[in-house]
């Protein structure tokens, strides 16, 4: 692994960690898509993906759904399912970071 791409994954997990410490036991998204730490995640934009699509594949979770759309323009997820109470809607987690992966792959990424 070259200089520039170890410096990048240890402030890509760096941040990765802060977002998950501060917000973990929130369940609202928006505690999370709008934490600095996700922000500055999205400002590291293209290289940062494989890192993000790793994290994901290893099952870390980290709902970098938002990231990933802003970075890449792209979202091969399936819309939320909309529930009965106004606003609130059912998201397949898992289905979502499938689409994403395979998104990836046909994209070329490797992580």
């Amino acid at each position: 692994m070259q200089p520039k791409t170890q410096e990048l994954e240890a402030t890509f997990n760096q941040l990765a960690e802060q977002i998950k410490k501060d917000t973990g036991f929130s369940s609202r998204i928006s505690d999370r898509v709008e934490h600095p730490a996700y922000q500055q995640v999205i400002k590291m934009g293209e290289p940062v993906l494989p890192l993000i699509f790793r994290y994901i594949d290893r099952g870390k979770g980290g709902f970098w759904f938002d990231a990933l759309c802003a970075i890449t323009g792209e979202n091969p997820t399936m819309p939320p399912e909309q529930l009965p109470a106004p606003g609130w809607v059912a998201l397949d987690i898992k289905g979502m970071e499938q689409a994403w992966l395979r998104w990836a792959r046909e994209q070329g990424y490797k992580w």
